[in-house]
């Protein structure tokens, strides 16, 4: 029996189907439905848990799509073999038409799953993605684009593995690159991606982009696209000679590999055109080879010239009953498409003569809109962050979105500092010594200043009389330093501290206040913030305190307001308040998080996911020079939040009235390093 239908009183298979019944019972039972089916795809447990985690998580996004692909592994059992590709599929379909309910439903109809289980097309994807700064930089050098341009390299859509790959393409202002690179060996894979660079970035600078196609036919648009990749390589070349050799190594076509076709001849022409040592006997390519010298010579610039050189070579062509194949290609490997060279909707200067002209009225003064009319709006700000799939190993682009209100009106400058309160202060702060500050050259200090170590040594051999001031003693000016208490606000903050008779949120938000009042403003900038989650669509983030406002009677009224609601999806949350710190120039940036409990939402059933994409955004924030520390009121919270935050970065509080005193000597501890 196979592992679905054996297992199912195991224990880790009972929690997954049960899961899975909740989240739809329809897709359960087509599960179930399905099970004789996979008796020889699903070999192990584990495989079938992880099929029935992947069916619950589609379920929570798009339940008829779940359904649908529920069904199809009763008639297509094979798609289970691999689930780790069944699982890009699914991810990849759900991101692509997340706001297309009919095409993301035709996608898991009618899509084939099996387009990420070919490995090499995997590892050449994740090769190109490895590079992908890289290029950019790569790019840059050309000078095309600016540093803001916002210019990308992705991959193209996953298709049927039996048609070839598409070329590579620019549009807009991202470049598309094959997922897999055909007929070509691993070892020249970089250089591949160096020279379909160096093209698009040849036609960027010298071809006249946008054309209008009009009705020229397939045959003079790809004998146009041929012609001109070769004037643009002749002009860069001329530029960057060392180009000659990176695009020459893919020029191999000849009368033996390549043969008498379109695809074939098109080939050859192009290495004659790029390599004056080849030889070719074919008339065709030989006259093309001399028309192409004839108006180089000429004057390359001279975009018309070529054009006819063009519509020359494709009316012989037409002559030998040749056409353009379907999945046409241009050759070598690292040509684009040249969809750029045209504007397939655009018009010829002799069908823009007969374009209309049609008046428009402006209203200079038309009255804003009323309260009532933006009543019934969504103003809140929407801000989309990728999340770490651990299953796949590969980061899932702009999949969680934070909701975050406007922010309301603030009325007056800021209060000056200890007009209204009597400030508190955190014992420590003012003895946390800055230790990019250090003076040199004492008789006593902390360390040996080295660099006086080594004079000294100099001046004895010398035999000068050395100065005897070896020490270094770093200065006692704190540093600057930007905070972010993130405050848990799910529903499990309403929860009573054990042992007393306070909830978590009315610890959290004492705490808070206790920071924000205690810290000075004037070399500190204290922000606070509380996030909940209601699904990876709306992770709910609110700033109580912002880094730019004092804290007075309003911030206070913000904090005590707040209520437990909704889930504790915690890496969005993260990533945003690292967005957060970004804009700060301070020395020292730290998040606080304050929660009672591991990461969860409502749309997650897989242990370890949200876990796993907290931890990546840990990761994240230290590369951007973003400490993260967690207090917790939890006394099981030391196996999940040691993963999250690492050993020395998290303090489980066992009680509710020292939970703000530790609050106090955490920020002192992390002001200090």
């Amino acid at each position: 029996m196979n592992a679905l239908r054996g297992s199912l009183t195991g224990s880790l298979m009972a929690r997954r189907l049960a899961a899975l019944r909740d989240v739809d019972a329809r897709v359960h039972g087509a599960l179930h439905e399905a099970m004789p089916s996979l008796s020889d795809a699903v070999v192990d447990e584990a495989q079938g848990a992880a099929l029935v985690d992947l069916l619950a998580q589609i379920a929570t996004e798009a339940p008829d799509a779940a359904l649908v692909l529920a069904r199809r592994l009763a008639n297509e059992p094979q798609t289970a073999a691999n689930v780790h590709a069944l699982r890009k599929w699914a991810v990849h379909g759900l991101q692509l038409h997340a706001r297309d309910p009919k095409r993301q439903l035709s996608y898991f109809q009618w899509r084939d799953p099996q387009v990420f289980a070919d490995q090499r097309t995997e590892l050449d994807s994740a090769h190109l993605l490895a590079r992908r700064d890289a290029l950019l930089h790569y790019l840059g050098g050309f000078a095309v684009f600016t540093a803001s341009s916002g210019v990308g390299v992705e991959l193209h859509e996953p298709q049927d593995l039996r048609l070839p790959q598409p070329a590579a393409t620019m549009s807009g202002d991202v470049i598309r690159m094959p997922r897999r690179c055909e007929g070509i060996v691993p070892a020249d894979r970089d250089a591949l991606y160096r020279a379909t660079v160096a093209h698009i970035a040849a036609h960027l600078k010298f071809s006249p982009l946008a054309r209008a196609a009009g009705n020229r036919r397939p045959m003079l648009q790809a004998m146009t696209a041929l012609i001109e990749d070769a004037r643009v390589e002749r002009l860069m070349v001329r530029q960057y000679p060392g180009l000659r050799t990176l695009w020459g190594r893919f020029h191999t076509a000849t009368r033996a590999s390549a043969g008498f076709q379109f695809a074939g001849l098109a080939a050859r022409l192009a290495r004659a055109l790029h390599d004056p040592t080849y030889q070719d006997t074919n008339d065709w390519v030989t006259e093309g080879r001399a028309r192409f010298e004839q108006a180089a010579c000429d004057d390359i610039f001279n975009v018309a010239a070529f054009d006819r050189v063009a519509r020359e070579l494709s009316i012989r062509m037409s002559r030998m009953r040749q056409t353009v194949p379907p999945n046409y290609r241009p050759a070598p490997a690292y040509r684009d498409d040249n969809a750029m060279l045209w504007d397939t909707r655009g018009t010829t200067p002799e069908e823009e003569a007969d374009v209309a002209l049609v008046e428009v009225e402006l209203r200079r003064d038309a009255p804003a809109p009323t309260a009532l009319e933006l009543s019934g709006l969504d103003l809140r700000r929407r801000f989309r962050y990728p999340e770490w799939d651990c299953k796949l190993k590969a980061v899932r682009e702009d999949w969680a979105t934070v909701v975050e209100p406007l922010s309301p009106q603030r009325q007056g400058a800021r209060a000056q500092q200890g007009a209204s309160l009597r400030r508190l202060r955190i014992r420590g702060l003012e003895r946390t010594p800055d230790r990019s500050i250090r003076i040199a050259r004492l008789a006593e200090g902390d360390d040996l200043d080295l660099n006086a170590v080594i004079d000294n040594a100099v001046q004895r051999r010398s035999n000068v009389a050395p100065d005897g001031r070896l020490f270094i003693r770093h200065g006692r000016r704190r540093r600057t330093t930007a905070i972010v208490l993130l405050m848990d606000l799910s529903v499990s903050t309403n929860r009573f501290v054990p042992g007393s008779f306070t909830t978590v949120l009315d610890v959290e938000k004492k705490a808070a206040a206790v920071v924000a009042q205690a810290l000075d403003q004037r070399r500190d900038r204290v922000a606070i913030h509380g996030f909940q989650s209601n699904g990876r669509h709306e992770v709910n983030y609110v700033r109580l305190k912002d880094f730019d406002e004092s804290f007075d009677d309003a911030q206070r009224r913000r904090i005590e307001s707040c209520k437990g609601e909704l889930s504790t999806r915690m890496g969005a949350a993260l990533r945003h308040a690292s967005a957060a710190l970004d804009a700060e120039s301070t020395d020292h940036k730290v998040i606080l998080m304050m929660t009672d409990g591991e990461p969860s939402d409502i749309d997650v059933v897989e242990d370890d996911y949200l876990v796993e994409d907290a931890r990546h955004a840990v990761v994240d924030a230290a590369a951007r020079g973003i400490r993260t520390f967690c207090l917790t009121l939890d006394r099981r919270a030391d196996a999940y939040v040691r993963r999250i935050f690492g050993t020395r970065n998290y303090l489980i509080a066992s009680r509710a009235d020292t939970f703000a005193g530790w609050t106090g000597k955490t920020l002192v501890r992390l002001a200090a390093h």
